[in-house]
């Protein structure tokens, strides 16, 4: 992508801007993220006064946003307040994830496929997972893994049909399964069609009236029972083309799901796109952060990912597959990461607030990268990344993340 031609005037004040970031980055060691130089240096500078914390990412396929993820947590693990990890993913099938990290029995790729969401299943995330497994043995506390997202139906109904329900329940649990198994691809795709929908909906209404007559004594059926009034919700064809009211459906429900997990005296973090975490609506709605913000306050802080260069890993229409090779486009003058990669350190860290009040009255670039789900060449969109965030965590050149898919 070619640059734009600024005047001088304007070319003077990106200068500033560059000039500003340089004093406020805090520079990591690019050889060894995860290491001790860096974790030390993050463990100095984070902000621990939060209940929440978001740590985004720009796309779903980038492997050294595994690696940032890490030293975050890493830099956090000492603070035995902190006892949950959040993902952009199914909540009952997520629950699956402690069972394997308390017996070691489960099969962890098999776990990971039953997300649907395949920027889960690679090897970086396997790490991830193995990893807080260790920290939980190192202090003698657990960090538990939770979802906050509701797009599968599966482990849910298979939960409440193994939890003691009468036979004609247990049935109905059995035929709904059934359904969506043969449904597969409009679950995926949120395309069900009015008349399939309308039967789903009314079976799903018996069953779920029939579970919420009496008093829910177990959690899981709670959460179960929650996950798939979502589901429905989330599916319903008045929707469907809708993107806007269907993306802020799905956003305040994750916010929901969140604000369900947080205790009083104890801190969470959540991982999911840049999009669903920043403060401001994104483009396509409210976002999960800007729900969490208006109900926690500043007890709510969100670090965005950020990346100027490389490769990214996605399905790719042209090969039939997923593939590892995707560019991660230049961005021109208007992007935020064009005036990143101006500075000469490759990974670095800043705080936001302070760097806006150093450069009010200057330009400043009014587009950063949203790589969404999928193949994508339009990867930049309008938005301020220093209002959208608390906090950026920036690494020049990426790749993409080593899926079990990739050939």
């Amino acid at each position: 992508m070619s640059e734009f031609c600024f005047p001088p005037q304007v070319n003077a004040q990106s200068e500033d801007f560059i000039s500003h970031l340089k004093d406020q980055i805090v520079v990591l060691d690019s050889a060894s993220l995860t290491g001790d130089v860096s974790v030390g240096i993050m463990s100095k500078v984070l902000n621990r006064e939060f209940q929440v914390l978001g740590i985004g990412e720009q796309s779903h396929g980038t492997s050294e946003f595994f690696t940032a993820r890490l030293l975050l947590i890493n830099a956090l693990a000492t603070d035995r307040t902190l006892t949950k990890i959040g993902l952009e993913a199914p909540m009952a099938e997520v629950e699956k994830l402690n069972d394997y990290l308390e017996s070691g029995r489960e099969d962890l790729k098999a776990i990971l496929r039953s997300f649907r969401l395949y920027g889960y299943e690679c090897q970086e995330f396997v790490d991830l997972v193995e990893h807080v497994g260790r920290i939980s043995k190192a202090r003698g506390s657990d960090i538990r893994f939770f979802g906050f997202d509701m797009q599968s139906p599966f482990q849910s109904l298979q939960n409440l049909r193994e939890s003691g329900v009468t036979s004609d329940i247990a049935d109905s649990l059995k035929n709904l399964l059934h359904y969506y198994e043969l449904l597969n691809n409009e679950v995926y795709n949120h395309s069900f069609n009015e008349a399939d929908f309308t039967e789903l909906k009314v079976l799903s209404d018996w069953v779920l009236g029939k579970l919420t007559t009496g008093p829910q004594t177990s959690a899981l059926v709670r959460k179960c029972i929650r996950n798939y009034r979502q589901f429905i919700l989330l599916n319903d064809p008045r929707y469907a083309h809708a993107q806007d009211v269907q993306s802020e459906i799905r956003d305040s429900l994750m916010a929901e799901n969140v604000l369900a997990e947080v205790e009083a005296g104890k801190k969470l973090i959540i991982l999911a796109h840049n999009a669903h975490l920043q403060r401001t609506p994104n483009i396509f709605s409210k976002s999960v952060g800007s729900f969490l913000l208006k109900k926690l306050g500043n007890g709510y802080q969100c670090i965005g990912l950020t990346t100027a260069g490389g490769t990214y890993t996605t399905f790719t229409p042209e090969a039939g597959r997923i593939t590892d090779k995707n560019k991660v486009i230049r961005g021109d003058s208007t992007s935020f990461e064009y005036h990143f990669s101006k500075i000469s350190q490759p990974v670095f860290y800043f705080k936001t607030a302070p760097l806006k009040r150093k450069v009010q009255g200057v330009r400043l670039p009014d587009r950063y990268r949203l790589l969404v789900y999928g193949l994508s060449d339009n990867q930049f969109f309008d938005g301020n990344l220093l209002d959208d965030f608390d906090y950026v965590l920036h690494i020049r050149q990426t790749s993409g993340n080593h899926s079990f898919y990739l050939k």
